[in-house]
């Protein structure tokens, strides 16, 4: 008997052992002497058939990638779970753990599924798959080398590929998720350590990340945080296809001068659009991980320490992003090491793609208001609903959206792009805006995904000349005009240049029943 209870103590020991010897997100003693082992672990495939486009974080997702034994709370997956689904890396021996560990969290299991096989550590972020859309409009992952000895980490981005069933490529250059980020759009940006860490000459790194990954632009800079993981993450964050956040410091700060530096480089290189990028800052000024944080469709997940600059920070997300919902989580944050670092996003592999510049406040109106381009793709191939195709916008007075049709591009070669107009305002102002369309697989898509862009529109005189309430600028009062008016607060639809200027005939503000009573009476004086 006392021989099966030592073995008993000698099995538990070993679990427990096993389970306390969790990898950290650096290089263990161990590893930096088998480090060499990396170098044999990749793999090369030819490349996708071009043109490349490589995904943003901001983009639409379906799912995200976490591994068990977790990195992360089940409150924060409880969270994700509620609109996408999490495929969970887990070995078979542990997915009932897996299972109990999330049901008992509150995680909608309904959106769970396991992946099997075995993981070596949960920083998903730096080992997950990259995902591009190829030159047969095909979701890919395009995979590369992880830069620690991890063989079964290595593998997730082929396990994914498999389990998903989808295209798989790969090239043989040593990199890690937390130190890239792209803006979707062929801009991307890492610190030197994509340098230092392979035995490649600066061009043939740019020119791998171009032909693999359709990087036309890669900014490739000095880490500013001067630390062991020199990943981007830690200090840096495209929001969207024109902001970009950094992280700031005072003055005090020993890496004060080369944030700083980062900061202006940033600030003053160029968007897809060739205009500077919108910068903003996030207060840290002891190292906290405000970067490190997740962009999930309409959500944006900030890792907070419990620091009095928490709120701060999520201030800073709100402003950048309205709209979106800024939830902060706690956990085992460290400045180099947070929340982005362990999840992974899963694109949606069938996304309806919405492209468009949006207007900024040194655009003045046209004679038809302000011009609205969209590119929009439907990877369904199900094709676009043409009656879906909208823009809506309002100012910052009113909570009514109104809305305009866009149109497909006249000019043949064309063939993605839609251009529609927001109308100009009688006066000076602020107004929102944002483009939504539908494709025939059912999927309706919004340009930003959440909240609105917004823009300074500069008045046109052109509606001095229009008649109170004639909303068609015909020159007479009918009830062409009340049917406008009508429509205008039943669907928001807005007919016209200045139509809505018009359309307040009390000029109380609003759009209501009782400027239509008050057309009607026009009309009947008249």
């Amino acid at each position: 008997m006392r021989y099966f209870i030592l073995l008993l103590i000698l099995i538990f020991s070993a679990s427990s052992k096993g389970q306390s010897l969790e990898l950290p997100i650096g290089l263990t003693d161990d590893e930096k002497l088998r480090i060499k082992e990396i170098y044999s672990m990749g793999r090369d495939t030819d490349p996708p058939l071009y043109p490349i486009r490589n995904i943003a974080e901001f983009e639409r997702m379906s799912g995200v990638l976490i591994r068990y034994p977790f990195g992360i709370s089940n409150e924060l997956i409880a969270e994700m779970a509620e609109g996408v689904i999490i495929y969970c890396l887990v070995s078979s021996g542990q997915e009932s753990s897996a299972f109990n560990s999330m049901a008992n969290g509150g995680v909608n299991m309904e959106n769970v599924e396991f992946v099997l096989g075995p993981t070596d550590s949960y920083w998903t972020r730096d080992y997950g798959p990259w995902w591009v859309v190829d030159g047969n409009n095909n979701m890919s992952i395009v995979d590369f080398t992880y830069n620690r000895p991890r063989p079964n980490d290595n593998e997730a981005p082929l396990k994914m590929s498999n389990y998903l069933n989808v295209p798989y490529f790969s090239v043989d250059l040593i990199h890690a998720g937390g130190n890239y980020m792209t803006d979707g759009l062929g801009i991307s940006a890492s610190s030197d350590l994509v340098f230092v860490e392979n035995n490649l000459s600066d061009d043939e790194v740019l020119t791998i990340m171009e032909n693999y990954y359709g990087i036309s632009t890669y900014h490739v800079v000095s880490d500013p945080n001067n630390t062991y993981i020199d990943h981007i993450d830690c200090w840096g964050k495209y929001l969207s296809t024109t902001k970009v956040l950094i992280r700031e410091v005072p003055s005090t700060h020993p890496q004060y001068n080369e944030i700083e530096e980062i900061a202006e480089y940033f600030s003053n290189s160029l968007n897809k659009w060739d205009e500077p990028w919108q910068l903003y800052r996030v207060w840290t000024p002891s190292n906290q991980p405000y970067t490190n944080s997740l962009i999930l469709n309409n959500k944006v997940l900030v890792p907070i320490t419990g620091s009095s600059w928490d709120d701060d920070a999520l201030a800073i997300y709100s402003s950048a992003l309205p709209g979106y919902e800024i939830l902060g989580f706690s956990g085992t944050w460290e400045s180099t090491d947070a929340l982005h670092c362990r999840i992974k996003g899963i694109p949606d592999l069938q996304m309806l793609q919405i492209f468009h510049n949006s207007i900024n406040d040194s655009i003045v109106p046209q004679q038809n208001g302000y011009k609205v381009e969209v590119v929009i793709d439907d990877l369904s191939d199900s094709g676009i609903i043409s009656d879906s195709m909208k823009i809506f916008w309002k100012n910052d007075q009113i909570d009514h959206w109104f809305h305009s049709f866009l149109y497909p591009s006249d000019v043949p070669e064309s063939l993605n792009e839609w251009v529609g107009w927001i109308p100009a305002l009688a006066d000076s102002g602020i107004l929102h805006y944002y483009i939504q369309g539908a494709d025939s697989s059912g999927r309706v898509e919004r340009h930003p995904l959440a909240g609105w862009h917004t823009f300074f529109a500069y008045p046109t005189e052109a509606c001095n000349e229009w008649i109170l309430g004639d909303l068609d600028n015909s020159g007479d009062l009918n009830i062409i005009d009340i049917l406008l008016l009508a429509d205008q607060i039943i669907d928001g639809y807005s007919n016209g240049n200045c139509s809505r200027f018009v359309s307040d005939i009390n000029n109380d503000g609003q759009i209501t029943i009782v400027d239509i009573l008050l057309l009607v009476n026009m009309i009947s004086n008249s």
